[in-house]
């Protein structure tokens, strides 16, 4: 999906599910898309210092935060992230989970 596609699907989901309107939504959106690089982020340097459990908490929370906004899909590589941490899995490949993660939302553009 196209970055202009997620922040319409964005725009969409705050509309329906926060009944938000256009003004709020604008307001807000810079501000999740700058939290959202910075967990997204985070999840490199946790992941760098080999702490599963930080990373499967991190991940639960950059779930939650993409859940929240309706990016679903992204959601799902989180969860798998998420999971994958907990379970200790050492044939996970966690950095390419990591940088589909942060390849998608580096390319959201600041409104």
């Amino acid at each position: 999906m196209e970055s202009t596609a997620y922040l319409e699907t964005i725009r969409q989901h705050l509309k329906t599910a926060y009944l938000l309107n256009d003004d709020k939504i604008a307001a807000m959106l810079p501000v999740f898309i700058t939290t959202l690089r910075t967990h997204v982020d985070n999840l490199a340097e946790l992941a760098a210092g080999e702490d599963m459990q930080q990373l499967s908490r991190a991940s639960h929370a950059v779930k939650g935060a993409l859940l929240n906004i309706g990016l679903t899909e992204l959601a799902e590589i989180a969860y798998t992230l998420e999971k994958q941490c907990r379970d200790g899995n050492p044939a996970c490949d966690y950095q390419a989970l990591i940088m589909q993660l942060q390849s998608t939302v580096s390319r959201f553009p600041q409104e």
